[in-house]
């Protein structure tokens, strides 16, 4: 049946009805065939979703979330929320303007962070809306979500997931919004961001956006592969931020910012189970890495300072003494922020290739970027806040 559904057989079919017959079939005929085929052929590609994500005749939509599982979500999402951090991601998909409660750290009330996320500082008027949860606590407000009525709600994991559906009845899609400092997670986020388009019906959005990580990511390693294999300037991020600041020996063997430019990170040989999150390193591996030159994610910048002042040996760092410590936005903060993200790595790629960025303004780049994901130019506010790119003093 669907053969003669399809547009690019339309002709065949109408010279097949011409020969049956007999030649005698007048123009006006053919045309009322074909609004018939029209209709009906639309008609079937809308029940058994022929050529597209499967829509279901109740109004639905089937579709297969990052955790493997089955929802049924509305065709026309109008209202949603987004537990676990994911906010961050609908406000990427240009979806805002359906978010019906945040969590409590995106707010600016005490013990949030809405100023210093770039997806809040660019849309201050969602601070305002309902709590639904605290994804820092691994809290969900379920009575809070059931009265909100939102049409979907996004979550972190499948067991988050099913809580959500148990005590709500609402609909609720698992997506990731964890690192990407491996190639298999970043495939994975790109995945879960096209999850999301499919059901905000921001589909080319999320496509849009996909396609510009890409251009990033193969323009920061067009930029620094060849360079990398003979250079052999080592850096170190230190206070990598997760669950909060920490010190100089908070850092990350997956760093992404590194990775995007083939640095050499002294902390790759560090052994984890999680590539996703920062490891503790013991003072004297620091020391005995000695790197050319140091990242420090700036809103732990008062604890390193704290930790170069109790152990005056951190003094006695090459990068220390050479002047080449740096600062940088901090790219895990309430989750991961993936505009963060390729902004500080332009600015590590300047830093450590200068030449191959000769043409790169990180400050503009930064707002470049943000621009894309948030829809406004916040790198000002952030570096309000943070400190910005510049040298730092440890």
């Amino acid at each position: 049946m669907y053969y003669y559904f399809n547009r690019k057989y339309y002709k065949l079919f109408l010279l097949h009805l011409y020969k049956i017959g007999g030649g005698f079939i007048n123009q006006k005929l053919i045309a009322v065939i074909l609004v018939v085929i029209a209709v009906v052929g639309g008609a079937l590609i809308y029940a058994f979703g022929i050529g597209g994500s499967a829509s279901n005749s109740n109004g639905t939509v089937t579709i297969t979330d990052v955790a493997g599982r089955t929802v049924n979500v509305p065709a026309q999402v109008n209202k949603v929320v987004g537990t676990g951090c994911s906010a961050r991601e609908i406000v990427y998909l240009n979806a805002s303007d359906k978010i019906v409660g945040i969590e409590q750290t995106e707010t600016n009330s005490t013990g949030g962070w809405g100023n210093q996320l770039p997806y809040m500082i660019a849309h201050p008027e969602l601070m305002s809306l309902p709590i639904v949860g605290d994804a820092r606590k691994t809290v969900i407000n379920y009575e809070a979500i059931a009265n909100l009525k939102p049409d979907v709600v996004f979550a972190a994991d499948a067991t988050q997931a099913a809580d959500i559906e148990s005590k709500t009845g609402i609909p609720t899609v698992v997506v990731y919004t964890m690192g990407v400092g491996t190639t298999e997670q970043m495939a994975k986020y790109k995945d879960s961001l096209k999850i999301m388009g499919k059901v905000l019906g921001k589909t080319e959005r999320a496509d849009e956006l996909v396609s510009y990580i890409n251009s990033c990511e193969e323009d920061l390693n067009k930029r620094t592969k060849d360079d990398a294999a003979s250079k052999n300037t080592t850096a170190y991020v230190g206070g990598h931020a997760y669950r909060g600041s920490h010190g100089i020996t908070s850092t990350n063997a997956f760093y992404p910012p590194f990775r995007m430019v083939n640095a050499k990170n002294v902390a790759s040989s560090v052994s984890t189970n999680d590539t996703s999150i920062a490891v503790q390193i013991d003072k004297e591996q620091l020391i005995n890495w000695n790197p050319d030159v140091i990242f420090i994610e700036e809103s732990s910048l008062a604890s390193v300072v704290n930790d170069t002042t109790k152990y005056p040996e951190y003094k006695d760092l090459k990068a220390v003494k050479n002047d080449q410590v740096y600062g940088l936005m901090s790219y895990c903060l309430y989750s991961y922020n993936k505009d963060i993200l390729l902004a500080d790595a332009y600015y590590v790629g300047k830093v450590l290739y200068p030449e191959q960025f000769s043409d790169v303004d990180p400050e503009k780049k930064a707002d470049e970027i943000f621009v894309k994901f948030v829809g406004k130019p916040v790198y000002n506010q952030m570096k309000a806040v943070q400190g910005g790119f510049k040298k730092i003093e440890i």
